[in-house]
Parts: structure tokens; C-alpha cells; sequence
């Protein structure tokens, strides 16, 4: 009778060993792992996984078997095999999706579009990005749409289009904290985040999201325990020191290096090793000690990671500033190379690329075209029968009904035409008769005073007079000379030519040279006032120095021109694409049945002032001709307010 609870225990004892073997077995797994993947031994490292994943799989253990799948994954990311991260990927995103493991079919998702992307298939990455995207949506899943978003954050900052990086990357930090995730992916956000935001060199707000990045880690750590997530620390310290290194604040960047050192010694990996080190080649450069700089390059060529571009860069220059100027020209000569063999790989993948999104097309394409061929044949034999009755009891009143369309379309335009010929007719008149009035007046001053001049009584005219006299006739003939050449620019202007911006200049110098033009406008009455703010004092664009200066030039005539008395204003100010150049004045404004056509040739606001009515639209096609433009401030009520803007 005692036999059976013997055995019982017997049989208890055996599966309890079994399971603590077992568990053994996963440990050693696990330890060989990190052994091979802490020498970057990938091909070693990859084969244990699968061994754990075997060994999960034989338990039927689902939460355990995930862990080295998504391992896989991240150890090709980190080791660059990109071609063989995309393939893993796609077979785990399977996997991941079968057994409704959502956060991680998501990251391995983003692993498929990173891989393309980093090969340079930026087409695939994006249509892989947007699908994600859409995937997400349907299943109302917000790490899928971070993850979507932490892409394009990605790809944008590959191309250097950095506000759109920063826009995207805080998008999808906003939805993983809606998540409310105590795991490591905010992780690999922050770092694309602060990487964007180094690249700005918007050091501050850096500092502001390493701070977030720190608490969240705190979290993961508190949740999780400080050996899963020590590895995660050390980019994040890095990213800190980078960020004191440009704001030139060495001690911090030494105390944030260190503690980056402090977690790599809780868990070493060749891979944070060598980040150290490059780091800690760049402060040392950037601290003016080249020879420091050296040794620590020197260190992290050692591992046999490889040379990043950065570090290459940093080395060079160190080797520049200690005499060094063979060893510097042979790394410049390497990254040269590199550069020019990664320019004809984009290419060449570029081309792949293209050709593979065609063929895919193509074949799309004809799938459709051989799935619809019989519905469309028989769906245009019976509209071909319909139309055809149709068309036989309609001939007639369509030809009539053409016919009577195609006369009345052509009154409408004779009427168009004739509308247009006469406004024409009468703009001409107009202009034809103000500029003979520019004309004559100046000429019949010039004609009195060289009569005068030229009498027998010119002897008797005092010094004072004649001086004055002689002044009269030198204003006179240089305001034809300028009206002639308003008109010369003007028939240049309708060319349509763009203008060559062929000179690097400030915005300050621009509104000082067209000051100098405008000049002779200026009168005792109206005060001159110019506002330029910091940047624009700085900051060099290209244009045309001329053109510009004349286009604003215009702008300050006008603004004299119709101010009796008060003020003129000139501010100049940049915006993210462009430097803006507002002229304000105190004067009679632009009436509202004048401002939609202010620009337009030979229009004129006040007959009872002088001019041509072609300033203002010259001024416009100049500035439209070096890409930036000249607008009314419809909205400003005390006088008129232009607005030109020139491309930074």
C-alpha cells in the first residue's frame, strides 16, 4: 500500500528536476548569448537565440518565446545586416501577429521600414511607413501610429529636413505616453528626437527632453530592475554630453560621459564601448586637447567596431592640430572615398528601387486589367448599342445645339476681347498722357532756363542765381534720365527673365542701399524711421544686390510720394523661409476699389499726383523675379503698408 505514494513523490521529484534543468538550460542559453552578442560573435549570438526559442517552443511558452524573437531583430539592427534584418523582421511581425502580440508586430514593422531605409530604398520604407499607419488606425492601436510616426521622424532626419524629424518623433512620444508604457520603446523615440534636435543646434530644448527621457527610464528601472535597462542609460548620458559639448559646458559633458561610463560597467557591450569612446573623442577635441582626442579614437578603432563618419572627422582634425597633416589627409582621403562609393550604392539602390516599385506596378496593373477584361468588354458592347440609338435620334439637335454653343462661345470671347482692347486702349492713353506730362514739365523748365542762361541779359544775373538756375536744369535733366530708365527697366521687367542671384549680402545691407536710392524722395515733412532686427543684421542670403535694393527702393518712393506729412517706416525681420521687408507710412492709403488691382500696369491711385502707374508693378516683377514676391497689407488703416519678401 506504500508503493503508490512512493511513486507519486517519485514522479514529483523527477518533474521538478526536469523543470529546474530546464530552466538551467535557458539561463546558459541566455548567457552564451550575451557573451557572443557582447563581442559582436553576431552569427554565434543568432544561433543561440534560436536554440532558446527551440527550447521555449518545445514548453509552449508564448511570453518567453517573444523575448529572443524580438532579439534577433534588434541584434541585426545594431550589427547593420540590413538585408537579413528585413527578411527577419517580416517573418517575426508573422509571429508577433498570430499570437496577438500587437506592441511588438508594431516595432518589427518599423524594423522593416528602418532596414529599407537604411539601404536607401526610401520609396519601400515610406509605403511600408503609411501602411503601418493605416494598419494602426484600423485597429485603433497607438503604438502602432507611434511607431508609424517614429519612422517618418526617422526618415525625415535621414534627409535633413528637421523640423518635419522633430514634428514627427513628438508625435509619437505623445502616444506612447498615452500608452502609459513602462517599457523601453519611448527609448529609441527620444534618441531620434534629441538627435533632430542637436542636429538644430537647439541644445536647450535637448537638454529638456534628456530630462524626460531620464525620468522615463526611472520608471522602467523601478518596474523592471536596473540590469534590463543600464544599457539604455548610456545613449541617453550620451546624448546629454553632446548636448553640454555644444553648449560648451565641458564640466557637465565630463560628469554626463561619466555616468554613461558608470552604466556600461554594470553591463559591458562592445557597442556602448565604442559610443563612449567616440564621444569622448569629441570632447576632448572640443575641450582643445587634440592629442587626448587621438588616443580615445585610437581606443575605439581598437574594438573593431569599424570608424564611424563622425569619428573619422573628429580624428582628422585632432591629427590636423597636432601636425599630423599625413595621417589627417589619409582619413580625409578614406572618408572621400567612402562618401563618393556610398553616393554611386544610393544610386545604384535608388535605380533598384525605382525599377522594383515599376515592375510591381506593372504587374498590378496587368492583374487588374486580366480580372476586369470580360466585364469590360461586355459592359462597352452594351453601352456601345445604347449610344449608338441614342446618338441616331440626337444627331441633329447636337450638331444644331454645337453650333449654337460654338457661336456663343465665340461672342463671349469677341466681347472679352473687345472688353480687354478697350481697357487696354484707354490704360495706354492714360499712360501715353502722364508720361508725356513727366516729360514736358521737366523740358519746358529745362527750355526756360537755357533760354535765360543763353540771353544778352544772362551777364546781369547774379552768381546766387545762376548757381541755382544751373541746379534747376541739372535736377530736371537727371528726373527724364530716371524716368527713362523706369521705363527701360519696366520693358525689361516684361521679359519675364529670372534674375541671376549671383550676390551673398545681408538684408541691412539691402535696405541701406535702397535708402541711398530713395534719397531724393525724401522731404522735411515725413520722418525716416528703419528697424532691423538681430538676425537679419547677421545672416547673408543670395540675390541680386541691385535688383533687390531697387525693388525696395520703389517701395520708399511710394511711401514719400503719398505722405504729405507724418512718417515712413522700414522694418526688416526673417521668418523660416524668407526675410521680410515692411514699408509703412502715415499718407492717404490705398482705397478699396484700388487694392485688388494696385499692381496692375500703368494703374494709378491719385490722378492728381505724378507718375507713370509703373513703379509699383515693376517693383512686383522684380521681386516675383528673384523668387520672393510683393503683397498690400489689406488690413492696416493708418496709410499703406507693403510688404517685400526675398527666399533666405
Amino acid at each position: 500500500m506504500r508503493v503508490k505514494p512512493l511513486l507519486l513523490f517519485l514522479l514529483f521529484a523527477i518533474s521538478a528536476t526536469a523543470k529546474n534543468a530546464s530552466d538551467e538550460t535557458a539561463d546558459s542559453l541566455l548567457k552564451r548569448f550575451h557573451q557572443y552578442y557582447d563581442n559582436m560573435h553576431i552569427d554565434s549570438a543568432m544561433m543561440m537565440l534560436d536554440s532558446l526559442i527551440a527550447h521555449h517552443q518545445e514548453r509552449h511558452d508564448i511570453k518567453k518565446e517573444s523575448l529572443p524573437r524580438w532579439n534577433k531583430i534588434a541584434v541585426l539592427n545594431n550589427a547593420g545586416r540590413y538585408e537579413q534584418l528585413v527578411e527577419e523582421a517580416a517573418k517575426q511581425r508573422e509571429w508577433f501577429a498570430n499570437n496577438k502580440i500587437w506592441d511588438r508586430y508594431y516595432q518589427c514593422w518599423q524594423r522593416i521600414c528602418s532596414g529599407n531605409q537604411e539601404m536607401g530604398r526610401l520609396q519601400t520604407a515610406l509605403r511600408e511607413a503609411k501602411a503601418m499607419k493605416d494598419d494602426a488606425q484600423l485597429r485603433n492601436n497607438n503604438v502602432g501610429r507611434a511607431m508609424a510616426y517614429k519612422q517618418m521622424g526617422t526618415i525625415y532626419l535621414y534627409i535633413q529636413q528637421l523640423d518635419q524629424s522633430e514634428e514627427a518623433y513628438r508625435k509619437s512620444v505623445k502616444l506612447l505616453k498615452e500608452e502609459s508604457l513602462d517599457n523601453g520603446i519611448l527609448c529609441g523615440v527620444y534618441e531620434g528626437l534629441c538627435e533632430a534636435l542637436l542636429k538644430q543646434e537647439h541644445y536647450d530644448q535637448a537638454l529638456i527632453d534628456v530630462k524626460d527621457w531620464l525620468a522615463h527610464l526611472k520608471v522602467v528601472e523601478k518596474e523592471k530592475g536596473l540590469a534590463v535597462v543600464s544599457q539604455t542609460y548610456i545613449p541617453c548620458y550620451i546624448t546629454l554630453c553632446s548636448a553640454y559639448i555644444g553648449k560648451k559646458d565641458y564640466n557637465k559633458a565630463l560628469a554626463a560621459i561619466a555616468k554613461a561610463q558608470e552604466y556600461h560597467e554594470i553591463s559591458k557591450s562592445v557597442l556602448t564601448e565604442y559610443d563612449i569612446l567616440k564621444m569622448r573623442t569629441r570632447l576632448a577635441l572640443a575641450q582643445g586637447n587634440p592629442q587626448q582626442a587621438i588616443a580615445y579614437g585610437d581606443s575605439a578603432v581598437a574594438l573593431g567596431v569599424g570608424q564611424s563618419v563622425t569619428l573619422k572627422e573628429d580624428r582628422a582634425e585632432a591629427m590636423l592640430l597636432t601636425g599630423d597633416s599625413e595621417g589627417a589627409a589619409k582619413l580625409y582621403r578614406a572618408l572621400y572615398e567612402e562618401r563618393d562609393s556610398a553616393f554611386s550604392h544610393d544610386m545604384q539602390t535608388q535605380l533598384n528601387e525605382l525599377n522594383t516599385i515599376f515592375h510591381v506596378d506593372e504587374l498590378r496593373d496587368e492583374q487588374r486589367k486580366s480580372r476586369e477584361l470580360y466585364t469590360i468588354i461586355i459592359f462597352c458592347i452594351t453601352v456601345i448599342a445604347f449610344l449608338t440609338i441614342i446618338l441616331l435620334s440626337r444627331r441633329s439637335a447636337r450638331r444644331m445645339a454645337d453650333k449654337n454653343r460654338e457661336l456663343a462661345e465665340k461672342n463671349a470671347a469677341l466681347e472679352i476681347a473687345n472688353a480687354k482692347a478697350e481697357e487696354s486702349s484707354k490704360m495706354k492713353t492714360e499712360f501715353i498722357r502722364n508720361i508725356s506730362h513727366e516729360i514736358r514739365t521737366p523740358l519746358n523748365i529745362l527750355n526756360g532756363f537755357t533760354q535765360i542762361l543763353s540771353s544778352p541779359d544772362a551777364d546781369t544775373l547774379s552768381a546766387e542765381e545762376k548757381e541755382s538756375m544751373r541746379h534747376q536744369v541739372e535736377d530736371n535733366a537727371m528726373s527724364i534720365t530716371s524716368l527713362i530708365n523706369n521705363m527701360l527697366e519696366f520693358s525689361d521687367a516684361l521679359s519675364r527673365t529670372v534674375i541671376e542671384r549671383t550676390d551673398t549680402i545681408s538684408p541691412e545691407e539691402i535696405a541701406n542701399t535702397a535708402i541711398d536710392k530713395a534719397k531724393n524722395a525724401f522731404t522735411d515733412n515725413v520722418n525716416f524711421s528703419l528697424d532691423i532686427s538681430d538676425d537679419a543684421r547677421t545672416i547673408q542670403i543670395q540675390t541680386h544686390k541691385g535688383s533687390a535694393a531697387k525693388a525696395l527702393a520703389q517701395l520708399i518712393e511710394n511711401g514719400f510720394k503719398f505722405t504729405s506729412k507724418g512718417e515712413v517706416r522700414l522694418s526688416v525681420s526673417l521668418q523660416p523661409s524668407e526675410v521680410c521687408f515692411v514699408i509703412e507710412d502715415t499718407g492717404i492709403g490705398i482705397p478699396a476699389d484700388k487694392a485688388s488691382v494696385i499692381f496692375d500696369d500703368f494703374v494709378q491711385i491719385d490722378n492728381f499726383s505724378d507718375g507713370t502707374g509703373i513703379g509699383l508693378p515693376m517693383a512686383r516683377n522684380i521681386a516675383q523675379r528673384l523668387g520672393g514676391d510683393i503683397r498690400l497689407d489689406t488690413e492696416y488703416n493708418n496709410g499703406a503698408r507693403f510688404i517685400l519678401t526675398l527666399p533666405r
